[in-house]
């Protein structure tokens, strides 16, 4: 690749934080085998300058955008929000969501050291905390195992450090419909369909029968259900806009995660949800009990989606964490 000088944007309104955008080329050398790549690095930095810097990652079909009108945690960062952008600088990336040449795959810990090469070309030395949900909470707990220097801090959201074999195995499905279409027409609609069923894991049961429990329309023929076009609806939406094959890149790395609870040194928070059925309650209690990081337990009909969804209790837990400042290791929190 080409060197990528990086494009820095800037956007200054009064009473607003300062936006930075841009990229940097960054080398990353792959867990699984293969030769160094240098990939192009793209990040966003809001927030105050020379203020303490949080990264802040999500899920697999986030991006560096998590805060503003268009981001994926706008209710989270901001002005006066828990990640308040008139005291910290909030820094995103975007994943890495393709396979170099020569690579078996790309695993969290690669995506790691894509942050570590963004703090680089920053200049930025350490995070006051590195806060992560979901895949973006897998993410946090590779960069807190191999860079913990760099570490004040690991928040992390519906995300343990492994993945669970029921959640691998509807992942392997939506990859193979994947793998199925590569290269032809229908990969929209795999992207779809593969997507579709993602829906099932991210709310609980409850949500489903409080929103969906209705009855069957007889329409063109056939019978449709309130819970199928909610899932269509999803599915289509998100096909529009991600592409299959960073769906697929994102999936398996979600999969091969694999993070030694032992080597994890920093000050660690969790956030589990009792209801989540994609990072089951009992896996973060297993890392919360191996690492002796305070846990968080909280009940949510949205399920792993609280961490999106529950706008109040998710602030709540964030302002808790980032203003102690006692560096709470020790017995678990509820069981």
């Amino acid at each position: 690749m080409n060197s990528v000088v990086s494009a820095i944007h800037e956007s200054i309104r009064p009473s607003a934080p300062r936006v930075r955008e841009g990229a940097f080329p960054v080398e990353v050398t792959p867990w699984w085998g293969g030769p160094p790549a240098t990939v192009e690095a793209r990040w966003r930095l809001s927030g105050v300058d020379d203020a303490p810097v949080v990264a802040v990652l999500g899920g697999l079909s986030s991006n560096r955008q998590a805060d503003g009108s268009q981001g994926w945690w706008s209710a989270q960062i901001g002005p006066g929000r828990a990640l308040d952008t008139n005291e910290l600088a909030v820094l995103g990336i975007d994943f890495l969501g393709e396979r170099p040449s020569g690579w078996r795959g790309v695993d969290v810990r690669d995506q790691a050291q894509l942050l570590g090469g963004v703090l680089d070309g920053l200049g930025i030395d350490r995070l006051q905390a590195v806060v992560g949900a979901s895949y973006g909470g897998a993410v946090a707990l590779a960069f807190a195992e191999r860079q913990a220097q760099r570490c004040g801090r690991a928040l992390v959201l519906s995300a343990a450090h492994r993945p669970d074999p029921m959640a691998t195995a509807l992942r392997c499905l939506q990859r193979r419909w994947l793998e199925q279409a590569a290269g032809g027409d229908g990969r929209a609609e795999a992207t779809s369909l593969a997507r579709a069923l993602a829906m099932t894991t991210y709310r609980s049961a409850a949500d489903f029968r409080h929103r969906f429990d209705a009855p069957a329309v007889h329409d063109g023929g056939r019978w449709r259900f309130p819970v199928e076009d909610y899932l269509l609806a999803r599915g289509r939406d998100f096909a529009r806009r991600f592409d299959a094959a960073r769906y697929h890149v994102l999936s398996e790395s979600m999969d091969l995660c694999r993070i030694d609870p032992g080597l994890l040194e920093v000050d660690l928070r969790l956030l589990a949800v009792v209801e989540d059925r994609l990072v089951p309650l009992e896996q973060v209690r297993e890392l919360a009990r191996a690492t002796r990081a305070r846990l968080s337990v909280v009940e949510s009909r949205y399920g792993h989606d609280a961490f999106l969804a529950e706008h109040g209790l998710v602030e709540a837990w964030l302002q808790q964490q980032l203003q102690d400042e006692g560096r709470m290791r020790g017995p678990s929190g509820p069981n």
